[in-house]
């Protein structure tokens, strides 16, 4: 947390903002864990001067991509985000990093339980990928190592994401090599979504159900883009979008966070175990 509908939601609204096409100014790394291996006085001098032309995003990692043909990738972790302020600024109190771009805006990293992490890396660490879903909302490039990204990710890509594996599914949605940017959250709602025991292993699927789980991906996923993701409480270490406000797909949750409460469609009680090492919620009478 935050997943890929948070961090997509947090990329269109820089894009809203005008951040993209502004030189970065100064910086200042609070943290230095933050942007390790780099010293932040190294980091600091390397984007300084810098413009930023472009916002991509691959699963969960932003890419800032930078002249001179460089990306800083950023990971927002359990609980990273930023916010905009403008002229002169005030260091808030979780605050890691801030960077002030060109025409008086400011851009705040603000990470409470500090395990956001950011990385300078060269272009050649990415792949051009196909727009397939077109618009603002299709990735152009990837992170290596990661699997195709779960908002774009084409049915033939998924299947060969899966050829070959036999994986409990709740574990295979969680690998980001396989398919990038699932977490818990909707890993237990696409599940219910396919119908398909978290349980179950990859292997035993038949291509309807991966089909089916294929597309219960791509519409979890777009419904949490579409509601500005989701927000789980009230505390600091909260999810919030770029304007401080939470995202509004919590009550639209069929399963997830809601273990021993009826299903939405049968009525029996939801099941809670552990996969993984994560709560996994599910129903025992649709997900057989």
């Amino acid at each position: 947390m935050p997943e890929l509908p948070e961090v997509e939601t947090i990329r269109r609204q820089l894009l809203a903002a005008g951040v993209e096409g502004r030189i970065i100014e100064k910086a200042y790394v609070e943290w230095p864990r933050t942007v390790e291996p780099l010293t932040p006085s190294v980091f600091c001098q390397a984007v300084r001067g810098r413009t930023l032309e472009k916002i991509n995003r691959h699963g969960k990692w932003l890419v800032f991509c930078l002249d001179g043909n460089e990306n800083l990738l950023v990971h927002l972790r359990m609980t990273g985000g930023f916010y905009l302020t403008q002229g002169t600024f005030r260091k808030g109190p979780h605050d890691r990093a801030i960077f002030e771009f060109s025409g008086g805006l400011n851009l705040h990293f603000r990470d409470p339980r500090k395990f956001g992490r950011f990385r300078l890396e060269s272009c050649g660490g990415f792949r051009s990928v196909e727009t397939v879903s077109g618009g603002d909302g299709a990735p152009p490039s990837r992170v290596s190592g990661l699997g195709p990204d779960a908002l774009t990710v084409t049915k033939k890509e998924f299947f060969q994401a899966l050829e070959g594996k036999d994986k409990i599914l709740k574990a295979l949605l969680l690998d980001q090599s396989v398919v990038a940017g699932i977490g818990n959250i909707y890993a237990d709602e696409a599940l219910f979504e396919a119908k398909l025991d978290p349980r179950r292993r990859s292997g035993t699927l038949s291509s309807d159900e991966i089909s089916r789980l294929w597309k219960a991906i791509r519409r979890v996923i777009e419904a949490g883009v579409r509601n500005g993701g989701t927000s789980l409480g009230n505390g600091q270490g909260n999810y919030v979008d770029l304007n401080g406000e939470a995202g509004g797909h919590r009550e639209k949750v069929k399963v997830y966070g809601r273990a021993g409460q009826p299903c939405v469609v049968c009525k029996q009680p939801l099941h809670r175990i552990r996969i993984a090492q994560r709560t996994t919620v599910f129903c025992p009478g649709c997900q057989r």
